[in-house]
Order: C-alpha cells, then structure tokens, then sequence
C-alpha cells in the first residue's frame, strides 16, 4: 500500500517536472519568435516614455528593418495578398477625344457621374498659381483619362488670376486658397520694364504655399496618403493605379519614404532593349533622393519627418526641405517609364502625346507611359520586390550575374551579349565628386536636391548605355564584392585587338560605334524622305526607330564616315539649341548633329522651316525589335 502511494506521488511529481520543462521550452521559442518577428524598437513604441524617441527613427540596420517589415505583414497577413502578391492593376487608355469618365441618370432624372467608372486611388492636391490654362488642362488630364473621382481632388490656389469658372466645369468641390500672400502676375510700368520677383522672393512664396497645402491635408483633414501634383503636368492613363497600388508598400515597409510618378533620367535613350515592354512598364527602383513633379506621401511621414523640418517659412525651394527630412535608411520609389510628364508648353497635351505630336522643349524626349494603341486590360503582379530587403537580394543578384567592365568603350564592342555590365568606382561616400564625373559621362542627370544624386540607392545606381543595363556600384556600397571578379573576370577595353579598328580613325569611341555599325547587320544608318520622321521612315521600310541606337550618331566622325555620300561637313550644333530633330541634311550638303543623348528623338519631324532638309536615321530589322 505504501509502495502504491510512493509510486504514485513520484508519478505525479515526474508528470509535474514534465509539464515544467515543456512550459519552460515553449517560453524560450516564444521569446526567440517575438525577438525575431517584432523589433526592438518598435516594442518600445508601446511605452509612453519611449514613443518620442521611437517614432522619430530615421535609420535601422538591415535586419531590423527586415524584421519590422516582416511584423507588419504578419499582422496584415488579411489583405497581404491584394496588398503586395497579387495586385489587380488595371489599364484603360484611350486617345483624349474618347471620354474615359461615363455618366449616369439618377431618379431625379440628374446626369452624374457613374461611380462604377471611377477608380479608387488616394487624394490629390493640386497645387496651382497663375496658370489657369494649365489647371484645366490637368483635371481634364485626370478626369478624361485617368478616371479620377472629382471627389477625391483638391485644388490650392494662390494666384491672382480667376480659376473659378474652371472650377465649376470641372465640379471640384475640395478649391481652397490658404496662402496669406497673393502671387500677383507682374505688371509693366509706365517706363516698360515689368517689376518681376527675385529668385529668393519666389522661392519664399512657394515654400509658404507648399508648406501649408501640407499642413491642411495632414493636419486639417487628417488624409493618410496624399498624391501632390503642380498644375503643369501630364499623367499617364495608369498613374492612379500606380499611386494606389505601390502606396500599399508604405504600409509594410517604414523605409519608404515617397512614392514618385518621375524618373529625372527616364530619357527615351535610357531603356533596356532586352527587356519587354510589359516587363519595363512594370520595373520600379527605389533611390535615396526626394522625387517631385508628381508624388505621394503619408501623414505619417510628414508628422514624422517633414513637419519637424518645416516649422518656418524659408526661402529654400521646398523640395529641398522635404530632401532634408530624409533618413539615413529612407526611399523613394519611381518608375523606369515616368507615370507623369512635365509640359510647362501649353500645347503639350495627352493629346498630342498619343499622337506622337512633336512641341519641342528639353522636356519633350523623356519616356512616358502611354501605349499608342487604345487598350483595355488587367494585369496581376507582384510588387512585394519593392520591399526593402526583398529588392536588396534581387538587386545584388542583379549585380553578381553582370560583367564587370573598366570603361564604357567596351559596351558597343560587346553588343550581341544578353549579359547586363557592371563598373566599380573607387568612391568613398555618396558626396565624392567622383559620382559626377561619371554621371556626366553618361549624360544623366546629376545632383538634385540638396546635393543628393538622382537615382543612387546604397551605392548604386542603375541605368543603361546603349540599350543595355548598367550598375555603377560605389566601392564603399554593401553591394560591392571584392571577389566578384573570381566568378566573371573583368573585361578590361585594352583588352580587344588592334586590328579590330580603324587605324586612320583616332578617336576611340568612334572606333567603337564603326566596330557595332560593321558587326551589327540589323542596323542601317539611312537619310530621310524630306518630312519623314525617322520612326515613320523606319516603319515605311518595315524596320523600328530606337534612340538607343541613334545614340551612335552622336558622334560626327561615325555621321561623315557612313553618310560621306550625303554629308559634305558634319558639324555639331551649339548646346544652347534646344531643338530635338537632329541629325539633319540640308540642301547644301551640310550635317549638323547633336552630342546630347537627351536630344535624340525617332518621333520629331522638321519644321516647315526646314522643308529642305532631311533627318539622318537609323533603322533596325523589326525581328529582333
């Protein structure tokens, strides 16, 4: 009997130290699992002395970062689908003279828009002054062709010309004028001379306004995401989906500090020919410099960030502020193929867009999404590579398969490669004045606000040259690999022989472009019928236009050796010209070329000015297009 009651007792007292040990195991994976998936800091966001100092975290190391990211999607593992894996992204594109916006009749016999037709999409703040054609121009833009529910517009005003009967056509009910000063058009004295505002005056005015049109949809309405748009912009038919859909990403990833329907080097020369249209359309990066003509932004960020930047008005350009607000580990996303296009010519529209109407200003040659054919279609992707670490591994992925190469030269000699290339620079940090010599080098865009290089992110900045992608990874960058040239070894341009070139040639670029025109039987540089396009010449001869191959003709001894028949001189044109349909043949023999990328374009045609000269093209065989 006592036996039965001592087993028993030990029994229980086993059965106890069991039940113990295996409470003690969960705690410690408990413990592991909340170090893991919920960051430190944001743990101490719950705790009233640590909110402050919390939520004005500007910087994370990689892995807390990630580990964030990973939290918030564990806690909208709901929506997680919609959100970021499979995104319904919807194209509607029409010319502008087909209405995109359907209407209805109510029961009171009432024509009113058909709700059904509008997309959601996050609010828009039009910010506008004395340009009235403009502003009509952009919500007839928003409206016709990008289905924008009126209801969701604003429009901030301070100028002193009368936008009201605009207003009313348009049925905007969100029209406020909140700047304290009136930006008054200039009036000529009696003596002539019109008493315009200095460049400081200007800019302390439309920091005032910026600054509180942010203030009232922030802090007034308390609106979460807010697309910022200045009235001289076009927008592409999917831009609201664009907003829409990447703005998702914000909610995820805390790194993400903008959301950019710009691209400052999305030129028409700067594309990946490997690439598909579709795959182009749907490429996005991230970089570390503010994007304007065209964003979106959270409440939160500018409570966070901005706000604490811009407590007074200043005569710094405002975007130069918010750049200021940026951290350490901050982005803003843009697109390869810009969702907005800047037209400060009026007779720039969607339009003439769509009809490749040609109104030549240096603005005219960038990229802009807008398929010439009229199409209706949904596509499902994923945008979750856009996370902050899922886009670092892609990224180096991106670099490791690359060529390393010592000098752009090498690139044309190395056409028929898919391969994308890589170039290290010996840089020490984003500030090293060597990124602008090779920015220059490129042609690209250079430093923007407040000094910040346009396009860079951690080190890097991707683009192409000549139709095929190219990384410039700075040596100090967490994607530069020292043993990268033990898996591809470098390409140096020393490396290719002699008598692969010209010897009565001396320039070595030019020797480049004659070894791709020699080797590359697709391409054929050709002259014009007089009024001709080169893209409506090119498809006249079943052959494309690309201004990543007319990049080539930027160089006049390449122009003078295949066009000798044609051209008697080859001069290159002053940069001041801002025209963009060269290369050109006049009736006198005489070439004239232009040296910037920027200025290329297969869409321009000759004034009538100019009805006796032809433009100097190159086609492409359409197969390989």
């Amino acid at each position: 009997m006592l036996n039965n009651i001592y087993n028993n007792n030990k029994n229980n007292i086993n059965k106890k130290k069991i039940l113990i040990a295996i409470l003690f195991i969960f705690f410690i994976f408990y413990y592991i699992l909340q170090t893991e998936s919920s960051p430190s800091y944001y743990i101490k966001a719950s705790t009233k002395s640590n909110s402050k100092k919390a939520s004005s975290k500007d910087s994370w190391s990689d892995s807390q970062l990630t580990r964030n990211i990973k939290y918030n999607m564990m806690l909208k593992n709901a929506t997680i689908d919609q959100d970021l894996y499979k995104v319904k992204w919807h194209d509607e594109i029409r010319p502008f003279s087909d209405r995109v916006r359907k209407f209805k009749m109510n029961n009171n016999g009432e024509y009113v828009v058909n709700i059904d037709k509008i997309y959601d999409h996050p609010d828009i703040a039009i910010i506008s002054s004395n340009r009235p054609k403009h502003l009509n121009r952009l919500l007839h833009n928003l409206i016709d062709n990008c289905n924008a529910n009126i209801h969701k517009i604003y429009v901030f005003d301070d100028g002193s010309l009368d936008v009201s009967s605009i207003i009313k056509e348009h049925n905007i009910t969100n029209y406020h004028r909140l700047s304290k000063y009136v930006n008054t058009v200039p009036k000529q004295a009696s003596d002539g001379k019109v008493a315009a505002k200095t460049n400081e005056e200007k800019q302390y005015y439309m920091n005032s306004h910026y600054k509180e049109v942010f203030s009232f949809v922030f802090n007034n309405k308390t609106l979460d995401k807010v697309i910022f748009l200045e009235d001289d912009l076009i927008m592409a038919p999917d831009s609201l989906q664009y907003f829409k859909h990447l703005s998702k990403l914000m909610d995820y990833d805390p790194s993400i500090f903008s959301i950019s329907a710009w691209n400052d080097n999305g030129f028409k020369w700067n594309v990946d020919n490997l690439q598909s249209s579709i795959d182009n359309k749907f490429s996005f990066r991230r970089q570390e410099h503010f994007g304007g003509l065209g964003f979106l932004t959270s409440q939160k960020v500018y409570k966070r960030k901005i706000e604490p930047k811009w407590k007074t008005e200043t005569s710094l350009p405002w975007d130069v502020v918010i750049q200021s607000a940026f951290g350490k580990s901050d982005s803003s996303i843009y697109p390869e193929i810009p969702r907005s296009h800047h037209a400060p010519i009026l007779e720039r529209d969607y339009n003439s867009l769509f009809n490749d109407l040609q109104v030549g200003d240096g603005w005219a040659n960038y990229n802009f999404y807008l398929p010439k054919n009229v199409l209706v279609h949904t596509w499902y992707i994923d945008i979750s590579k856009y996370l902050s670490f899922e886009y670092d591994s892609e990224l180096k992925e991106k670099i490791h398969r690359s060529i390393e190469l010592d000098s752009l030269l090498s690139i044309p000699m190395l056409f028929s490669t898919t391969n994308s290339f890589l170039m290290y620079l010996g840089s020490k940090s984003n500030e090293d004045p060597k990124w602008d010599n090779i920015i220059s080098k490129l042609q690209m865009i250079g430093r923007g606000n407040g000094g910040a290089v346009r396009g860079i992110y951690k080190g890097v900045i991707e683009t192409t040259f000549q139709g095929r992608k190219l990384f410039i990874v700075g040596t100090y960058s967490p994607f530069y690999d020292k043993n990268h040239r033990k898996r591809n070894p470098k390409i140096f341009f020393s490396d290719f022989k002699v008598d692969q070139f010209d010897s009565t040639v001396e320039s070595a670029k030019a020797n480049t472009y004659l070894y791709r025109m020699e080797k590359d039987l697709t391409l054929e540089i050709t002259l014009a019928e007089s009024g001709f396009s080169c893209k409506d010449f090119c498809e006249k001869h079943k052959r494309v236009c690309q201004e990543t191959d007319m990049m080539i003709l930027t160089d006049p001894t390449i122009v003078q050796i295949e066009m000798e028949t044609h051209c008697a001189t080859v001069k290159a044109v002053d940069q001041k010209d801002q025209n963009i349909y060269y290369p050109i043949k006049d009736k006198d023999r005489n070439c004239f070329i232009t040296k910037e990328f920027s200025k290329l374009s297969c869409t321009s045609k000759l004034p009538k000015s100019k009805n006796d000269s032809s433009r100097i093209c190159i086609c492409k065989d359409k197969q390989v297009y």
